[in-house]
């Protein structure tokens, strides 16, 4: 965020640049088991959202970029509640877009001039639709998931 700050002023006195930042469906639509994740997907969205009105006078356009799954290491990565590595690929990231997808298509909402690329399948699509239309039906939705995942864990 700083840098993308600092970079931003040099991008107002030359009045243009394309910042573009690349967040996640989480930043969209929260899942269950993905708090502090989703938390910070969220924030980025939004501080993506207000600089791009703040600096929409001075020729700086802003593009968020929220993929669903891509296929990399991240699910390998990650840390559990304990703080722990998890150490596995989680099957629905190894699944994922390509890196070479996301990234081509990255390259064309910048060409296009876009503002927000989402990059997920239909269903989450549209649940993040669902999310805002009738959250309520979204909210039992995602107990019933939370629900099942408890389950199976």
């Amino acid at each position: 965020l700083e840098l993308t700050r600092h970079v931003a002023s040099h991008m107002v006195t030359a009045g243009s640049g394309k910042i573009v930042l690349v967040s996640s469906v989480q930043g969209r639509l929260a899942t269950p088991y993905r708090t502090a994740y989703a938390a910070s997907k969220h924030a980025l969205q939004a501080w993506a959202d207000c600089m791009r009105a703040e600096l929409s006078g001075d020729g700086v356009e802003v593009l968020v970029v929220s993929p669903g799954y891509v296929s990399t290491d991240l699910s390998r990565n990650a840390l559990t509640a304990s703080g722990s590595s998890y150490g596995q690929l989680d099957k629905t990231t190894e699944q994922g877009y390509s890196v070479q997808y996301v990234a081509q298509q990255i390259l064309e909402g910048i060409v296009k001039g876009k503002k927000e690329l989402i990059l997920a399948p239909l269903h989450v699509r549209l649940a993040i639709i669902l999310r805002v239309l009738l959250p309520g039906l979204y909210f039992y939705i995602m107990k019933r998931r939370a629900i099942k995942e408890m389950k199976t864990q």
